[in-house]
């Protein structure tokens, strides 16, 4: 284990003797991240939030109460009644929901809330009869507090047109008590209720600010995961050159004869570029903490999402390593795959702004993988349960290219 230490060790050194290696470790990327995070738009207006309603009753009541969710807050995306073809309720090809698949939804981040409204709701309001809706939310969320506050008030708003009908109906009984049709009455009053409710005479104005919860995918949520991803590759890629030099000075096959394992010399090279990598990753992201960027609520989880890309990169690195013949072929196919795979993956922009084929040729990039976990923390409330899936195809497209470099690694040109 201290050869290999010693041998990644060595590797850094040489690398940060170098003023234009850091540079491009340091200046470059802090300079474009900066850049690119006050250009892209961080807010495109009240973000629209995801709240599941299934609705057991499809009655009037049940429609007036619904109308009041979008009265009390408007920025509240009710799914599915609100889906567009765009489909921002990700629902995928279902046309409607229930409370199961709702539940999943939840588990997954795709919704925010459920609220299930019972199949004899209409029935019971109708009759001035005690009902309930249900409300389910994940109990470590902020966004559910205001959601339930809506709920709140489209209750109220229901409960007032009811109290408002009935005591109108007594009021009229008692003073003609032969003349009035109770059900017509009652009626008119309760529409003329909900119609002076909806005017809102006294109203909240709703603004929903960016945080590491929700928020358009944009400002420097979008830029320092991006531009740390590229420049990792770009971090990373670079040892094919340092390969390459190190065999045309001889100096790998000096290591091969002293008393060094293959297996040491191969870690000891991969940790240096590996180490390189959460290196330029470490530098990116405390940019954020320096301009306030919360990466959302699970540290853990970002962590994996930063050693599985950079061992995936690594990877690919070594891999392609076998393949370059001189320092020229590796310093092109570093910028080539630099910039393309940054480019492809979503690190400039959201693949989400990309029509959906290119969203699919862009995952054949392992930024696009890492970014789809980045925006998962960063704007939809995920954590590990949410983004494991691209870990585990970042590790596993790790293990393939380690298994190929290993194979055709050569001590020689």
């Amino acid at each position: 284990m201290r050869k290999l230490l010693d041998i990644a060790a060595n590797d850094l050194r040489i690398f940060f003797r170098s003023r234009s290696n850091l540079i491009w470790l340091v200046g470059i990327p802090i300079g474009m991240t900066i850049v690119l995070g006050v250009a892209l738009p961080s807010d495109d207006g009240p973000e629209l939030v995801p709240v599941d309603v299934v609705d057991r009753d499809r009655g009037l009541a049940a429609a007036l109460f619904v109308q009041g969710l979008r009265q009390a807050n408007p920025n509240l995306l009710l799914c599915p009644m609100d889906n567009t073809a765009d489909d921002p309720c990700h629902m995928g090809e279902a046309e409607a929901l229930d409370a199961a698949q709702s539940r999943v939804r939840l588990e997954e981040s795709d919704t925010l809330a459920l609220i299930e409204i019972p199949g004899n709701f209409t029935a019971r309001v109708s009759g001035l009869e005690p009902v309930a809706v249900r409300f389910v939310a994940v109990e470590d969320l902020t966004a559910p507090q205001f959601i339930r506050q809506a709920v709140e008030s489209a209750l109220t708003q229901t409960n007032g047109s009811l109290a408002a009908s009935r005591i109108g109906t007594q009021l009229a009984s008692q003073v003609d008590a032969g003349a009035i049709d109770d059900s017509a009455l009652t009626q008119s009053l309760r529409d003329r209720a909900a119609e002076i409710w909806a005017e809102s005479p006294i109203s909240v104005n709703y603004e929903l600010t960016q945080s590491s919860a929700s928020g358009s995918v944009g400002g420097f949520g979008q830029s320092i995961p991006g531009m740390g991803s590229m420049f990792v590759l770009f971090a990373v890629l670079g040892g094919m050159g340092l390969m390459i030099e190190d065999k045309r000075q001889w100096t790998m096959q000096r290591l091969a004869s002293m008393p060094v394992t293959r297996t040491q010399l191969l870690g000891g090279k991969i940790l240096g570029r590996f180490s390189l990598g959460m290196i330029q990753y470490l530098i990116v992201f405390a940019i954020g903490a320096v301009v306030g960027q919360s990466f959302g609520r699970d540290p853990l989880a970002l962590i994996l999402i930063m050693l599985a890309f950079a061992l995936c990169v690594t990877a690919l690195s070594f891999a392609l390593g076998s393949l370059v013949k001189n320092e020229t072929q590796a310093a092109g196919m570093t910028n080539l795959l630099g910039i393309s795979l940054a480019a492809l993956g979503g690190a400039w922009w959201s693949l989400e702004v990309v029509p959906k084929f290119m969203q699919t040729l862009g995952h054949l990039s392992p930024v696009a993988w890492a970014m789809d976990a980045y925006t998962a923390l960063i704007f939809k409330n995920g954590n590990l349960n949410t983004v494991y899936p691209s870990i585990l195809i970042l590790l596993a497209a790790a293990a393939v290219f380690f298994v190929i470099g290993v194979r055709r690694f050569r001590y020689d040109l």
